[in-house]
């Protein structure tokens, strides 16, 4: 593998790099030489400005070197990483590139695509690359230990001691090191800590839509944002329209991520909420019927909205009359003359058709006038006709009436007959009845739902015919939860198709939950080259809390497996039953206030139906918290819903009632697998005694001792069946049903066991093994009612 260029022979430089053998005290040196060096050109940069010809250009100069960024601060340590290759050269990697004065390169800025490259390199993988050696530094610039990774050696060991993925990562003590810390209401970045696949997947081309699918706590929120920085390095640098777009799925999130993109020297990435995208002159304040909304979100209200604007245009049926000023007689024009007029423009969109339907209408009256004059000896000829403003605008109202998206909105769904003739086809009688509704006597007084935002987004481009805003690269965090109406707001969006999707199929819910990403890509249309990549391995969620909400996947989402989980923390979850005479809510001000005084971040997941009560406990215990759900984390404790709660990572998660999470909605095995994946740290269930759901019977939780296997190869442990019969049915299109639950778990569970059997033993003692299972599961008795459906 060649470096990016031959920085370690450049003249003067090779005397400058350690050797690869090189000691603390040989790497310090360096460091302090680059730091030296960056810091004589800061200085450089600073004063250039002083020699400027006129005042005005040394203002700006001077703007620019003040807001200059690509140094980084002055106690940032020059790097974190060295890369040495095979071919004897060395590249040192931190957070900014910096370069000597004759501009040789002494470190790389990680963004660099090459360095992304070779932080790629495994020891399956080499690219060429000997050894990374890593850095822990403290301020100012001051190297504390150093941390090599062979990968020769790693290769060996593997070999040898046939260590999985999972294991390499857990003794990885830096890596465990930076995910110990504890979580803060804002994201941090990962810039020291992204690992292989990851910076794979951040060095992905530009050009494609790519989804990015990763259980919880595999870093694909930072992925993705990290990838942003280096988009913005690399390809989109030198773009003149190279603007990003971040998008999250609420407020609470995009005030979660907002301080990644800054701090990574990124501060113009526009980052909005996906309500606040397509919000416009109105505002939320109603909630729909789950079937109104879910036909809200459907793509064939494109052909509605569209149908129904054009049916807004009235071709005349009786003739016109015009008066000019100082001309007592008046031009009159036919239905027909109207309508071949309308037949000139109705090909525009709404908007500017009706603009130019009123310029070719005056043109037309101003013509027949004039043709009145040279017709009439007794008139005098006048160039200088002049209309009357008012009545050619009564005229285009009445057939082409001027409209806001809002107000045809409002107008189409308060009239029965305007959604019938504009559904035609598309709808049926009950789908028309579902979006009718009262319009409110006043546009300012009507009532929107979150569902009518991609609605009026549909309508304000329908009648423009222009994209509010256009960008380069569009990413999409938490994407598995959007409607096709909130797609092709997105598709809108985007100059060429490139997109960075986001999300995790097993968290899916609400009115448009998803079992893959198939749906979301045809949706989205892009003329680019698709692909979905998979991140398997677990940062955060601590290895004993992903098997316990691993349990729900087999019902939650078959066929998706969890991740596998590279750390674990010294306490695993607790539930805490109650019985009819406690109270739960002080059970739960007991847990909160116990991580509280540790100084933890607290998490509270709790369903709806249980809210203002834990609202109430809390104000009589004096417990200070934050309602997450309105848009913001404190740095203490949160209150947060099951469907608001997803991206967040806390250091402590309270799970409140997690049947009750289960029986909210259709897909409640998946909100409760949310709930229970958004500690780092600890989890606590509190729940009434014997309603604890089956699948989460702590009683079954292994040990970490007695758990060698990764997560991601081990099924669930056996409990009660859990009813899902009810959840027959085809899809929206009418495609056969899918396997019922049981089978797909049945299904899940043996895939499971093969590839478990595949990491630990040869295939030709496969069966023998099974066969000694089976025996000791019928003298343990697991073979009795337990198992019986």
């Amino acid at each position: 593998m060649t470096a990016p260029d031959d920085v370690w022979q450049g003249e003067g430089v090779a005397q400058v790099f350690p050797q690869i053998e090189a000691s603390i005290a040989e790497e310090q040196a360096f460091f302090d030489v680059v730091r030296a060096a960056r810091e004589d050109t800061r200085e450089l940069q600073a004063s250039a400005w002083e020699a400027a010809g006129n005042p005005k250009d040394r203002a700006r100069l001077k703007a620019n070197a003040d807001a200059d960024t690509t140094l980084g601060p002055p106690d940032e340590a020059v790097a974190f990483l060295r890369i040495d290759t095979e071919d004897g050269g060395c590249l040192y990697v931190g957070e900014h590139g910096v370069s000597d004065a004759t501009h040789d390169r002494l470190v790389y800025s990680w963004r660099a695509p090459a360095i992304l490259k070779l932080r790629g390199a495994t020891h399956e993988d080499t690219r060429g690359v000997r050894r990374h050696r890593r850095y822990e530094t403290r301020p100012v610039n001051e190297i504390g230990q150093l941390d090599d990774l062979v990968l020769a050696a790693l290769a060996e060991q593997v070999k040898e001691l046939g260590r999985t993925g999972p294991e390499i990562l857990a003794s990885d003590e830096f890596l465990q090191t930076v995910l110990s810390r504890g979580r803060t209401p804002e994201m941090q970045t990962i810039v020291q800590t992204i690992q292989a696949a990851q910076s794979d997947v951040i060095a992905a081309p530009a050009d494609q839509l790519l989804v990015i699918q990763g259980g919880p706590g595999t870093g694909k929120t930072a992925v993705a944002l990290h990838r942003v920085a280096a988009l913005l390095f690399g390809p989109l640098r030198d773009k003149a329209d190279g603007r990003v777009l971040v998008v999250g799925p609420n407020p609470t999130f995009l005030r979660y991520i907002s301080r990644v993109l800054p701090e990574l020297g990124e501060e113009n990435v526009v980052q909005q909420d996906i309500g606040r995208l397509m919000l416009g002159s109105v505002s939320v304040s109603v909630s729909e019927r789950p079937e109104a909304a879910r036909l809200k979100g459907d793509d064939r209200m494109v052909e509605l909205l569209a149908r129904g604007l054009s049916d807004r245009v009235r071709t005349p049926t009786e003739p016109f009359d015009f008066g000019l000023e100082d001309i007592s007689w008046r031009v009159s024009l036919s239905a027909d003359d109207v309508a071949e007029l309308l037949s000139e423009v109705d090909v525009l969109p709404y908007s500017p058709g009706r603009t130019r339907f009123r310029t070719v209408l005056e043109q037309k009256i101003l013509t027949e006038a004039h043709r009145r004059q040279r017709a009439d000896r007794w008139t005098r000829s006048d160039n200088r006709l002049r209309l009357r403003p008012g009545e050619v605008e009564a005229a285009v109202e009445r057939i082409w009436p001027q409209l806001s998206p809002a107000a045809f909105l409002r107008e189409l769904f308060g009239s029965a007959e305007r959604l019938l003739a504009a559904g035609g086809s598309t709808l049926n009688a009950e789908e028309v009845r579902l979006l009718r509704r009262q319009a409110a006597p006043r546009i300012g007084d009507q009532l929107w739902s979150k569902e009518d935002l991609p609605l009026l987004d549909q309508v304000s481009w329908e009648m423009s015919g222009e994209a509010p805003s256009v960008y380069a690269h569009i990413v999409v965090d938490e994407a598995q939860d959007l409607s096709p109406m909130q797609l092709i707001a997105l598709r809108r969006r985007s100059a060429t198709g490139a997109m960075t999707i986001v999300g995790d199929i097993a968290q899916s819910t609400g009115h448009w939950a998803r079992d893959s990403w198939d749906d979301l890509v045809q949706e989205l249309s892009s003329p680019l080259p698709s692909q979905t990549v998979q991140l398997d391995y677990g940062y955060r969620v601590p290895r004993r809390v992903m098997e316990l909400a691993a349990r729900l996947l087999p019902v939650a989402a078959p066929g998706v497996l969890p991740p596998r989980v590279v750390r674990d923390v010294d306490r695993g979850p607790r539930c805490h039953e109650f019985g009819p005479e406690e109270d739960r809510f002080e059970q739960a001000v007991r847990v909160v206030r116990e991580h509280s005084s540790n100084g933890l971040f607290v998490g509270v997941i709790c369903p709806d139906s249980s809210r203002e009560p834990l609202e109430k406990a809390f104000a009589g215990a004096g417990i200070q918290w934050n309602n997450a759900d309105n848009g913001g984390l404190a740095s203490a404790i949160n209150v947060v819903s099951p469907g608001a709660a997803k991206g967040l990572e806390f250091d402590a998660a309270v799970v409140i009632d997690p049947q009750t999470i289960i029986d909210a909605g259709p897909h409640g095995e998946r909100m409760l697998y949310v709930a229970l994946t958004r500690t780092t740290g600890y989890l606590d269930l509190i729940a009434e005694a014997g309603r604890v759901p089956n699948l989460l019977q702590l009683d079954h939780v292994p040990s970490p001792r007695n758990s060698p296997a990764p997560t991601s190869a081990r099924p669930a442990a056996p409990g009660p069946a859990v009813n899902v019969a009810t959840r027959r049915g085809g899809d929206r299109h009418g495609q056969p049903a899918r396997p019922s639950a049981r089978e797909r778990s049945i299904a899940f569970h043996a895939d499971a066991v093969l590839d478990l059997l595949s990491e630990v033993a040869p295939e030709h003692l496969w069966q023998e093994i099974l066969d000694e299972v089976r025996r000791r599961a019928q003298i343990d008795g697991v073979n009795g009612e337990g198992s019986q459906s």
